[in-house]
C-alpha cells in the first residue's frame, strides 16, 4: 500500500468511489457510510463560500489526526476530496507529511485537476487516473440539455431568450438536487457514527459548503456535456465521415449542423463554450453567460 495517492477523477464520481474502494482495502469495510464515519479516517472538502480547503481550519488539524496513532491498532487514513482547492499555503503544509509519512497511514488526494497540485506534491503521490470517457446517461438534465444541443435557437432574440430560459431551468434544479443528496448523506453518516439522524448546526453549515461545491461540480458536467458535443462538431466539420466520438448516437444531428459550418466558426462555437465557462466560474449569473452561448451556437433565421 503506497503512502499517498493522487487520484484523478471526479471526487463526486469515479474519484470518490475509487478512494472508497481502496479504503476498502486496510480497513476491511465496504460500506461507504462506515467508511466515512470511521474512528481512523478523516474526510475532508471545501466547507466554506470561498470554496478554498485551508491550513489552519483543516490541514493543520487533519495533519495532527494522522500523525497519531491508530484507535483501533491498524491504519490511519485522510481523503482530501477536491484537493485542487487547496490554497499554497495548505500544499506547502502537505509536503512534510508526503516526505515522512507516519507508519501505516495513507493520505489520498482526489481531484479531476491534478495540474492545479504543486508539482512537488505530484511527485511525491503515486497516481492514478480513474477519468472515463463515458458520459453520465442517467442525468436527470442530459434530455434537455441534449433536445437544446439538438435544436440550437435562430438568431433572433426571442428565440436566444427562449433557449437560455430552458437551459437555466435544469441549472436552478441542481441546487434541490444537491441539498436532497448532501443532506441524505450526512444523516446516514450520522446515523451510522452515534445513532443519531438529526444534524447539529455545524453539520448543517457543512452541508451547504458541500451543496455549493456540489452545484459548481454538476453544473460542469452540463457545460462538459455541451462541449463535447461542439468538439463532435468541430470533428465533423473537419471529417464529415467520422463517427463522432463523444455522441455517436446523435451522428445525424451533428453532421447536419456541421454541414455548412467553416473550420473557424465550428472552432469558435467551442471556445464559446469555454469562454462560458470561465464566465460562470467567476460568478457571472447563468443567464447573461449562457445568453453569450446561445448567440454563439445560433443560426441564421430561414429568411437569411
Amino acid at each position: 500500500m503506497p503512502h499517498a495517492v493522487l487520484v484523478n477523477g471526479a471526487p463526486r464520481g469515479a474519484g470518490g468511489a475509487f478512494a472508497e474502494q481502496l479504503l476498502s482495502l486496510p480497513f476491511q469495510e465496504t460500506d461507504p457510510a462506515r467508511l466515512r464515519a470511521h474512528v481512523d479516517i478523516r474526510w475532508i472538502e471545501p466547507e466554506s463560500k470561498s470554496r478554498q480547503i485551508t491550513i489552519d481550519d483543516q490541514i493543520r488539524p487533519l495533519l495532527d489526526f494522522i500523525a497519531l496513532t491508530s484507535y483501533e491498532g491498524g491504519w490511519k487514513a485522510a481523503v482530501i476530496l477536491f484537493a485542487d482547492r487547496l490554497n499554497i499555503n495548505a500544499q506547502n503544509a502537505l509536503l512534510k507529511t508526503l516526505e515522512e509519512p507516519p507508519p501505516r497511514s495513507l493520505l489520498i488526494l482526489v481531484t479531476d485537476i491534478p495540474a492545479a497540485l504543486l508539482p512537488t506534491i505530484r511527485s511525491r503521490t503515486q497516481y492514478v487516473d480513474v477519468t472515463t470517457a463515458t458520459r453520465d446517461t442517467d442525468a436527470p438534465w442530459l434530455e434537455t440539455v441534449l433536445d437544446l444541443l439538438r435544436n440550437p435557437p435562430a438568431r433572433q432574440a426571442i428565440d436566444m431568450i427562449a433557449w437560455t430560459d430552458r437551459l437555466t431551468a435544469p441549472l436552478r434544479e441542481l441546487k434541490e438536487l444537491a441539498e436532497a443528496d448532501e443532506t441524505a448523506a450526512a444523516e446516514q453518516t450520522a446515523q451510522a457514527q452515534d445513532g443519531e439522524v438529526a444534524l447539529t448546526e455545524a453539520t448543517k453549515s457543512m452541508v451547504e459548503g458541500r451543496v455549493a461545491t456540489r452545484v459548481k461540480e454538476m453544473r460542469e458536467d452540463v457545460l462538459r456535456t455541451i462541449l463535447l458535443w461542439q468538439r463532435d462538431v468541430l470533428a465533423a466539420a473537419c471529417h464529415g465521415e467520422n463517427t463522432p466520438a463523444n455522441f455517436p448516437d446523435e451522428a445525424a444531428a451533428i453532421a447536419a449542423q456541421a454541414k455548412d459550418l467553416s473550420f473557424a466558426e465550428a472552432a469558435a462555437r467551442v471556445d464559446a463554450v469555454e469562454e462560458v465557462r470561465s464566465l460562470m466560474e467567476h460568478n457571472i449569473r447563468d443567464e447573461a453567460a449562457l445568453l453569450r452561448l446561445a448567440r454563439a451556437l445560433s443560426t441564421p433565421p430561414i429568411n437569411q
